[in-house]
């Protein structure tokens, strides 16, 4: 695909996130209908049934969503209008909010898991370390952060035709993102999950995202 540096200060890219996902809500809600949950095969049997998992960057709810909601309650989080209009209609039962990854404010929680999926890289790779803080915060003490996270390193750009869109891209490198993670706290309980993505196999790395599943630490107090 086609794609530029985005470096143009003039430009609000995630305004582009936003507009674009309102754009291909329709076409990218198709293609992933096609996949299946399986992203959640490590997270699914470390969840008590009725626990409260958060869906960061929900999209239309499906597949991630709508499987979660099948045992637990759900509150999924997008900054597209148009894709949480499908969420709502796809999963009724769980309860979405409009908002920004890094500025929403939630009224529920705390919560025993945090999905974020495809999501990170939508934002500028020097704000990914505050997005991930975010969710230590929303964590109970023991809760569970699955992720799709990337293996190299890119400068932010944008790409021509996503599902008929201009998409705004930018991306740490696995080690950056370990380096995040552990200093925040978390413990890794399994890394380097590689599923498909966007309803298709496959064919190259670049294609496969990783991600990783990492605990919030249970808090144990001191003996008085």
């Amino acid at each position: 695909m086609p794609t530029k540096p985005a470096d143009d200060p003039s430009r609000d890219y995630k305004e582009l996130v936003r507009t674009g996902y309102d754009h291909c809500a329709e076409a990218y809600a198709a293609a992933r209908s096609q996949d299946d949950a399986d992203q959640l095969a490590h997270l699914l049997p470390l969840l008590p049934d009725g626990s409260s998992v958060l869906d960061l960057g929900c999209g239309a709810g499906i597949p991630i969503a709508r499987k979660l909601a099948e045992r637990h309650h759900v509150v999924g989080v997008d900054i597209s209008e148009a894709m949480l209009r499908l969420a709502r209609s796809a999963v009724p039962e769980a309860r979405f909010v409009l908002g920004d990854i890094l500025d929403v404010e939630l009224d529920t929680g705390p919560f025993d898991a945090v999905v974020v999926m495809n999501v990170l890289f939508h934002l500028p790779s020097d704000q990914h370390a505050r997005a991930i803080g975010r969710v230590w915060s929303w964590l109970r003490p023991g809760g569970y952060l699955l992720a799709t996270l990337t293996e190299q390193a890119e400068a932010s750009y944008t790409e021509d035709d996503f599902f008929g869109t201009e998409m705004y891209w930018s991306n740490l490198g696995w080690a950056d993102y370990e380096e995040i993670l552990r200093g925040i706290g978390f413990e890794l309980v399994s890394e380097r999950i590689v599923g498909p993505g966007y309803g298709r196999t496959p064919q190259t790395r670049d294609d496969r995202h990783p991600m990783t599943l990492v605990r919030k630490p249970v808090q144990l107090q001191c003996a008085a």
